[in-house]
């Protein structure tokens, strides 16, 4: 066996309490001064132990109450003590596990119950109840038995697992679920990527004459597709366990259940918690009868034989689709711009409206209809005879560049926004109740953005329609005609200039997002753009917050129009205090929401960013919030526009000047200013440089170049205490050079060292640039 030397703390399972009952000892008064306490358990073995033993110790604290305490009585499993009993009785006391005499020697005691729990381990046990008693000579009220429960196997059920995104049609369906994670070491609850043996799925038709047995089989993962069975999955299988074992069986499967498919689908791995996609799997059946009913379950089995999920739960009902899918036009039309015709209008919202022929669903084959840019409908197909003139929803989707997957717009689709109807009037769309065309509006959009959406129709039953898919080229809008912005930057106006900012925050030639750098390092960078016509700069205070309030309409810099409080959209859009770091860092993961009317992104979130300051002793200042959890400002607060925020580091307050002594009672109090209405200490009624005992180390600090850009101070004794590590931790990538070591007085405070903005730097905190026209 493993020797493990990891502490754990468990929960008390009784709490104090000064009258404890149970259903044995009703009214019975226990005191809780003699009861041990924050028991904890050691997974590891005592230095006599045998080497191949499996080990437990437990730790806790000994009763407050320590007179004429003598022993401690442990019982294992609940043979003698149950695991409800507070009281013990002499009959229990003589059939104790083990008793061990009370040391003396501190407040913890530690015994080891190794040689107590071999032969439950060898039965092959997945936990054990253990409990304990404080034992006193002479007439005391007892405390209670105090329990602890030791695991030893994985007796802890993967995760639950479902099936999610289901796509049905005609004579078949695609299942999506994703590998549970599983915890497989009591002990360890961050450790959750235990392996998954396989998953057990059933489905069963409604009705008991069909035959599904054979079925067609696709089980396709993130390295793999099997379609016969010879990889993935096993036909007519399933995992079974007991007590102690797990196996593969094979299911029945003659013609009296001839309605049933059991498949086993096999794994073997553990939950990969860097990439999801990792742990897809879809299982596609096809041969199913259109128009029918059919239920599924699936059970998710990992190595030692836990399980999680339902076989063949009735409410888990699917149903294929009819035979005939519904029609989509081929084309999404806008309502184009005055200024740039051959592209679509963004209004005052952010909103662009969509429009498209709406969708119908026949119900013959040979229905004559024309799919184009519209549906022509031939005056032979009769509605209702032919084909019916609505379907029961519609879903919009947008297509994700970046991620290269399709999204759906959570707030567009559905079932009841196109009860209206429109129609062409000249090159307008109009509303009209006899129109054929339906409307939806795409909301936070920036100016000059490229949309691409997709639309499916999906009748009653279930079938989607092919897909419309088209490409909408926003208008970059009038302040595009005003300044043509160089590559990555997006025009911009504050109430005396145009001029163009960065939409992100300022990313290196690889596309990664630059953080953690001082604020001359960040002026630097911007100022090494060369774009012709501009001068390129780090943006300034006036000019960030001016773009941010957009016109003094905007609190935060982003599009407001969500039903969420500002807190949730910020949390949950803007990544503002969530500690996601990795959101912050990569655009992939960024959400579209967080846009400013004019096209800036992730103004109050993701990451600080430097700005110019007002004036020279403003210099470095910091705007917007970030990923970064902080203490004592709240969320909305941090994300407004108008917020400054000067970065500092906490360093001791100190000084040089008289300090002067009074007295106060039968202590001396030391004040930096004098009053002459207070009583003077008489031995020694102030202190001059000359009598003080403190030293600080100056440091001139210097970038990677060798430039200097700052001072720094630190304790002289915490700087000969600390030697080299301490300084390189404290010069957080940059060199400090010890300057010189002056005498002080150190206050009983600490202060905010402003001066350390020159060098201050952080992994949340970024910069943008903006270029001005020459």
């Amino acid at each position: 066996m493993f020797r493990y030397f990891q502490i754990l703390l468990f929960a008390l399972l009784t709490g104090f309490f000064f009258v404890a009952c149970s259903d044995d000892t009703e009214g019975v008064e226990y005191k809780f001064d003699r009861e041990t306490s924050e028991i904890t358990v050691l997974r590891q073995c005592a230095e006599d132990a045998d080497s191949g033993a499996y080990c437990f110790q437990i730790r806790f604290r000994v009763p407050i109450d320590t007179v004429d305490l003598d022993s401690f009585y442990v019982w294992v499993d609940t043979t003698v003590v149950g695991d409800t009993a507070k009281s013990v009785s002499n009959t229990k006391l003589k059939n104790a596990t083990a008793v061990f005499p009370f040391g003396h020697k501190s407040n913890y005691e530690t015994i080891d119950l190794t040689p107590y729990i071999q032969e439950f381990v060898e039965e092959g046990r997945d936990s054990l109840m253990v409990g304990l008693f404080s034992g006193y000579s002479g007439d005391h009220d007892p405390g209670s038995i105090q329990r602890v429960y030791l695991h030893f196997g994985d007796d802890l059920d993967p995760s639950v697992v479902n099936f999610f995104d289901d796509s049905t049609w005609t004579t078949g369906a695609q299942f999506n679920w994703y590998r549970p994670s599983d915890q497989t070491d009591y002990y360890k609850p961050g450790v959750l990527n235990g392996p998954i043996a396989g998953y057990n799925i059933v489905i069963r038709a409604e009705n008991e004459d069909e035959d599904i047995r054979d079925l067609k089989v696709t089980v396709i993962t993130a390295d793999e597709t099997d379609s016969t069975g010879d990889k993935l999955y096993m036909r007519h299988s399933r995992i079974n366990t007991n007590s102690d074992s797990m196996w593969i069986a094979s299911v029945e499967h003659g013609d009296s259940r001839k309605n049933e498919l059991r498949l086993l689908i096999l794994d073997g791995l553990g939950i990969d918690t860097t990439d999801n996609e990792r742990n897809h799997f879809r299982l596609v059946i096809e041969g199913l009868k259109a128009e029918s009913g059919y239920t599924r379950g699936l059970v998710a089995y990992d190595s030692a034989g836990n399980y999680s999920g339902i076989e063949g739960a009735s409410s888990d009902l699917f149903k294929t689709t009819d035979s005939i899918a519904p029609l989509m036009a081929t084309k999404i039309f806008t309502i184009k711009d005055t200024l740039f015709p051959e592209m679509t209008r963004l209004d005052s919202n952010n909103h662009v409206r969509i429009f498209w022929n709406k969708s119908v669903d026949p119900v013959v084959k040979n229905h004559g209809i024309k799919v184009d840019s519209v549906l022509t409908i031939p005056s032979s197909c009769l509605e209702e005879r032919c084909y019916k003139d609505s379907v029961a929803s519609y879903v919009v989707d947008y297509y994700d560049a970046v991620n290269k997957k399709w999204i759906a717009y959570t707030y567009a689709g559905g079932t009841d926004r196109y009860t209206k109807r429109y129609a062409f009037e000249g090159d307008s769309l109009v509303m009209d109740p006899d129109g054929n065309f339906v409307t939806d509006t795409i909301r936070w959009v920036a100016p000059g953005d490229t949309l691409i959406i997709r639309i499916r129709a999906k009748d009653v039953s279930g079938y989607y329609s092919k897909a419309l898919v088209d490409t909408v080229v926003v208008s970059p809008g009038v302040l595009a005609t005003q300044v043509d912005c160089p590559s990555g930057f997006v025009p911009v106006k504050t109430d005396s200039s145009v001029f163009c900012m960065e939409k992100y925050e300022h990313r290196d030639a690889r596309g990664s997002f630059v953080s953690n750098v001082l604020h001359s390092e960040a002026i630097a960078a911007c100022e090494a753009i060369s774009a012709s016509g501009f001068t390129v700069s780090l943006c300034g205070e006036r000019d960030w917050q001016q773009v941010c309030l957009s016109g003094g309409t905007l609190t935060y810099g982003v599009i407001e129009e969500e039903s969420l409080s500002a807190a949730e959209f910020l949390f949950s859009n803007c990544n503002v205090s969530t500690g996601y770091e990795d959101m912050a860092m990569d655009a992939s993961l960024r959400n579209p929401n967080c846009v400013s009317p004019m096209g800036i992104r992730d103004f109050p979130g993701n990451l600080q960013e430097w700005v110019k300051g007002r004036s020279e002793d403003t210099l470095a200042v910091l705007k917007g919030g970030s990923y970064m959890v902080f203490d004592g400002l709240d969320r909305e607060s941090r994300a407004m526009c108008t917020t400054r925020s000067f970065p500092f580091y906490t360093r001791p307050a100190y000084t040089q000047d008289t300090v002067y002594l009074y007295r106060e009672g039968t202590r001396v109090d030391t004040v930096f200013a004098a009053d002459t209405s207070r009583t003077a200490y008489e031995d020694k009624p102030f202190l001059t440089v000359n009598d003080f005992t403190d030293s600080l180390q100056f440091f001139t600090v210097k970038n990677s170049n060798g430039d200097t850009i700052g001072e720094d101070y630190a304790l002289y004794s915490e700087y000969k205490k600390g030697g080299d590590e301490w300084l390189k931790e404290l010069s957080n990538g940059l060199v400090y050079e010890p300057s010189r070591i002056e005498v002080v007085f150190i206050k009983n405070e600490t202060v905010a060292y402003r001066q350390a903005a020159a060098f201050y730097k952080s992994p949340s905190i970024g910069f943008r640039c903006c270029a001005y026209p020459e």
